[in-house]
């Protein structure tokens, strides 16, 4: 019997362009597996002998921040490439809250304000492909018609809350509006796009390696 796949349907938090309400799905996992679990997992089915596996997951974490921190990302064939992801280190304000600096001058940048923030990791599309290669079924927990809890945004509230966004932490990605406001990547870059290109824009962008920031517009722009 084929495995399903288990989702649930939400609102977009932002209605489209014409005023309709859509939706979009998220994946719905119930527990999160550890070495534990992988090291039984692995000994049930005789795959590779726990042991082995616990010291190859040694070596390769060395050896990902071994590459990282020599400035390079690490490509796995058929697996995926790491890369490092850093960003200013929070500060204590004065009323003794941290929250990330605002540079409004590039020369005051240190490296003592710098910090690793992740690291992140882009599948390989052929490791993607083994999922779909598999033909899973999929399974709707929250009833075919029904929709899930999600809070849903007015444009205005959205602006909001951005704003409160760079207040702390200077610039916004468009993975932190994915993340934080529980926008689909397509809503994400049209609400993006209209903020920096509108007469009114308040948003500016600026792209840095392999990813887009934005922060506020100057009066100068």
């Amino acid at each position: 019997m084929a495995r399903k796949i288990k989702f649930s349907v939400h609102r977009n938090p932002l209605k489209d362009t014409e005023g309709q309400t859509t939706y979009q799905v998220r994946h719905e996992s119930y527990y999160t597996a550890n070495s534990t679990d992988l090291k039984e997992h692995l000994k049930q089915h005789g795959l590779l002998r726990p042991e082995v596996m616990e010291m190859t997951l040694d070596v390769l974490k060395e050896e990902i921040i071994e590459f990282l921190t020599d400035n390079k990302r690490l490509h796995i064939n058929g697996f995926g490439t790491f890369y490092l992801k850093v960003g200013f280190k929070k500060q204590h304000d004065e009323t003794g809250n941290e929250q990330k600096p605002h540079f409004t001058n590039p020369a005051d940048i240190t490296g003592h304000d710098i910090g690793i923030e992740t690291i992140g990791f882009i599948p390989d599309k052929s490791f993607l492909n083994m999922l779909n290669d598999n033909e899973y079924g999929f399974e709707n927990m929250t009833g075919r018609g029904r929709v899930g809890h999600s809070k849903t945004y007015k444009r205005e509230e959205i602006i909001q809350l951005i704003d409160s966004h760079l207040d702390e932490h200077g610039v916004i990605t468009r993975q932190d509006l994915i993340r934080k406001f529980g926008l689909t990547k397509h809503a994400a870059i049209k609400l993006l796009e209209s903020l920096t290109s509108a007469p009114d824009a308040f948003l500016s962008t600026q792209k840095i390696g392999c990813t887009f920031i934005y922060h506020r517009r100057s009066k100068k722009e």
